[in-house]
């Protein structure tokens, strides 16, 4: 552990050094998603979270590019279920200043999927169930981020996000083979994620 804090204090300190504005800050939000695709018709959405830290590199007045590393609970959930899944993501964010204060973000963002389950709940007094969901996940997923922000006071930046999967976080084919026992033809199930947060720029 000690030998991985000195390797990420020595990256950026050479990235400070490499680029004369460069910023690093921590970020935290508020998300809100659910899931779209072949077999998702009226899914529900639900609130989860991510926080993180991220990075600002400027490459001139207009422009910089914003990368992050957040760890995010994504969660779907109504009466019946509630499906909960934690995911490692790194959106790669190019910044377009407008005016100083406020920017408009677009970029990649690439998610690792880390466990996910269901929690199903009943209605006659029986209680809940949990249902491990991590053997029908993939474990990554690649998706586009676009968003803006604001600088309300110095070093401190609101900002409102939409993320949208554009690959398939669940391998639909295995899934459907131990419901049913039958091969069936491949189908998509894809993320969406909004999230309203905030970052603070301590460097």
């Amino acid at each position: 552990m000690k030998k991985i804090v000195i390797a990420i204090a020595a990256c950026l300190l050479a990235a400070s050094s490499a680029f004369a504005q460069f910023n690093l800050g921590g970020r935290a939000a508020l998300n809100f998603g659910t899931d779209w695709g072949d077999q998702t018709d009226g899914d529900p959405w639900g609130f989860g979270f991510d926080a993180g830290l991220a990075g600002k590199i400027e490459i001139n007045e207009m422009v910089s590019i914003a990368p992050e590393f957040d760890i995010a609970l994504r969660r779907l959930s109504d009466d019946e279920l509630t499906w909960s899944t934690w995911a490692i993501q790194v959106p790669v964010l190019a910044r377009f200043y407008l005016t100083p204060q406020f920017h408009f973000a677009i970029g990649p963002q690439l998610a690792f999927i880390l466990t996910s389950e269901f929690e199903v709940n009943f209605d006659n007094g029986i209680g809940s169930v949990t249902i491990d969901f991590d053997d029908y996940m993939e474990t990554f997923e690649f998706g586009i981020a676009v968003g803006a922000g604001y600088e309300v006071i110095p070093n401190l930046d609101v900002n409102f996000r939409a993320a949208f999967g554009l690959t398939s976080m669940v391998d639909y084919q295995k899934l459907a083979y131990a419901i049913t026992g039958e091969t069936v033809d491949d189908s998509s199930i894809h993320s969406i994620v909004l999230s309203l947060g905030a970052t603070y720029w301590f460097m």
